[in-house]
């Protein structure tokens, strides 16, 4: 028994011997990797540690181009690894892969060196990490790609159909959420190639009800207006206008302002010089002839009984309405706003031809088919133009030429009449005050008399037309001159009789003294 336990114990001391010559550890400086030892898929036997390095360092060289898919929601963006900042996480795998076998305890430094003889090898596998800023700016700079705004349901027409087109839902990343995902695929799942990434996203529903806007399919109100004899830049802008609020949609609830949409009045949104009201004269300004195109739609609210909650007449009266149902712009004073106070959305389409500018609203028609809405405008009092005189020192005496129509001044209101299956009903709507402007005579003063010129000035500073031609008679010097004044006085007859200004090119775009030159 003693012998047996001597025998085992010289055994261990010789396989020990053994292991000291066999396994003995190689000096630093020449170290190289044993044959048999892989990083990654690459043989690395034979090799340094610095060479080793350098394989690594290839490999994330090579590593770099691989393309990631950024993915939020049905976007998607593409970015590589080295975009990504793309490193190695352990690079002492090379100081790693010269090492085994050849350092450490003596046994297994045996063992090692043994497999790798009987054919076995020993593979290294790199660990990836990235740079967390670029990470980060990778994922910011595709935001405008990834980023998706929410769109509402939209109601469009066609071909005389209403076609409802649903919305979408948005889509924004969490860059900070996102960010840290990316570094946690590329440092943990990723082994190279083409990867992906499900970026963290946050949902915004798509507005709009698209049940609602199915129930879209009455026409509520229409109104028609003529525009045919105004000037080029007057229709252009007629048509501008018309144009900026065809399709517009309001929602139930929802109030809609027509200078908002319109607005501003230069040539950048489109609109030319035409004629408009200002401080009591007419005036060529941008715009003009857009009171027109919110007057019509005033007249197809009022038929579809909308809730107008902001409404003016024009300074001075327009003609291609009753008195009372114009609706005056004025940018920054003054507007037309109505609410949708139905159980629907109402869809606004306009049209404007050249000649004829027309309005309907579209919405659920949910009144009594035989209840019918009828609209009266009355006129309470009237105002004539009355004459206002220049002074002309150059020309001569006596001469008296209208140089401009002044505009009737007169007080109107609208009544709404609802006749209920034979029950009728009145109601005042709104009032109107439009005000008189007058005739402008220019006469001349040029004389060397100077009681005649006296006398002239003072009719003029009086605005007194007939006081002026008695003076022009009085002090005439000869039946020709007197003969020339009385022709020009009876051509300063010819204005309307009312005093209107002879176009429609007048009903333009509303101004108040408050307004700027």
């Amino acid at each position: 028994m003693k012998n047996s336990r001597k025998m085992r114990g010289l055994l261990v001391m010789l396989i020990a011997f053994a292991f000291c010559f066999l396994a003995e550890p190689v000096k630093a400086d020449d170290r190289t990797a044993l044959d048999g030892i892989y990083v990654e898929d690459i043989s690395v036997g034979g090799m340094t540690e610095e060479q080793i390095t350098q394989v690594v360092n290839d490999k994330i060289e090579q590593l770099k181009p691989s393309v990631i898919n950024l993915s939020a929601g049905e976007q998607n963006a593409q970015v590589t690894a080295g975009d990504l900042g793309l490193s190695c996480a352990n690079p002492e795998v090379a100081r790693e892969a010269v090492t085994i076998g050849q350092e450490g305890n003596v046994l297994k430094r045996f063992l090692t060196q043994n497999r790798l003889k009987n054919g076995e090898t020993v593979t290294f596998s790199l660990k990836y990490t990235v740079d967390g800023e670029a990470a980060r700016q990778a994922v910011e700079n595709n935001t405008a790609v990834l980023n998706r705004e929410a769109t509402d349901a939209t109601l469009t027409r066609e071909n005389g159909e209403f076609i409802v087109n649903p919305g979408q839902t948005g889509c924004s990343v969490n860059v900070d959420e996102s960010t840290a995902k990316v570094v946690n695929y590329l440092t943990t799942s990723w082994r190279g190639g083409i990867g992906g990434v499900e970026l963290v996203t946050e949902e915004t529903p798509a507005g709009g009800n698209p049940e609602q806007l199915a129930l879209v399919k009455d026409l509520l109100g229409e109104g028609t207006t003529e525009y045919g004899n105004g000037t080029s830049g007057r229709k252009q802008n007629v048509a501008v206008g018309a144009e900026k609020i065809n399709g517009t949609l309001v929602q139930p609830g929802e109030e809609f302002s027509v200078e908002a949409v319109v607005v501003p009045f230069d040539a950048e949104n489109g609109y030319a010089l035409a004629a408009s009201y200002e401080m009591g004269k007419v005036v060529d300004s941008y715009g003009g002839g857009i009171c027109q195109v919110s007057t019509t739609l005033y007249v197809a609210v009022l038929k579809a009984e909308l809730e107008v909650t902001e409404r003016y007449s024009h300074s001075m009266i327009v003609h291609y309405v009753d008195p009372s149902m114009d609706a005056a712009i004025a940018e920054g004073l003054k507007d037309l706003k109505f609410i949708n106070n139905t159980d629907a959305p109402i869809y606004i389409e306009a049209s404007a031809d050249g000649s004829t500018l027309h309005f309907a609203i579209y919405g659920h028609e949910t009144r009594d088919p035989n209840r019918t809405v009828r609209y009266e405008s009355e006129t309470t009092n009237t105002e004539d133009p009355t004459p206002g005189l220049t002074e002309d020192a150059n020309a001569s005496f006596g001469t008296i030429e209208q140089t401009s129509y002044g505009y009737q001044g007169s007080t109107a209101r609208l009544w709404k009449i609802v006749n209920d299956n034979g029950n009728e009903t009145k109601e005042q709507v709104n009032s109107s005050t439009y005000r008189m402007t007058s005739d402008v005579y220019t006469v001349g003063t040029k004389t060397d008399n100077a009681a005649a010129r006296a006398e002239m000035q003072a009719a003029i500073a009086a605005n007194d037309l007939a006081k002026a031609k008695e003076v022009a008679a009085k002090y005439s010097q000869s039946s020709s001159s007197s003969s020339s004044s009385e022709k020009k006085e009876d051509s300063s007859d010819d204005s309307d009789s009312d005093g209107t200004e002879k176009t429609d090119d007048s009903s333009d775009t509303e101004k108040t003294e408050d307004d700027e030159d």
